[in-house]
């Protein structure tokens, strides 16, 4: 996965991630999210993400898309994004990477010191 979108798309999703997305790191997986019933605008989304989608229904509600991606793709997203997020959203996204880049690398140390 590339993520590599133009300035204006980049806002775009920011927008929309700002407003109604998740962004979360469950057991420390970077996970971005975003779900709503008006279907082209989540797989507009999912297409600049690079996401899987799939449908959420609940008995007597709309129908709902959810465009979701988790690991480094994840991050990518939300670097892409981070320039133009909103004060909150901006520290919780810089948080997750943050945390990830420092899981990496202490990963990497790990599997170097096992294998000396």
């Amino acid at each position: 996965m590339s993520v590599d979108m133009d300035r204006v798309d980049a806002a775009w999703l920011a927008g929309l991630l700002d407003g109604e997305g998740c962004f979360d790191a469950p057991r420390g997986n970077p996970r971005v999210r975003v779900k709503m019933s008006d279907f082209d605008v989540i797989l507009r989304a999912a297409a600049l993400m690079e996401a899987r989608t799939h449908r959420e229904t609940v008995p007597g509600r709309k129908p709902l898309l959810v465009a979701q991606i988790t690991g480094e793709p994840a991050v990518r997203v939300l670097r892409a994004v981070l320039p133009f997020l909103g004060a909150r959203r901006s520290a919780r996204a810089t948080e997750i990477i943050v945390s990830h880049q420092t899981k990496g690398k202490t990963g990497r140390r790990l599997a170097l010191a096992r294998a000396a």
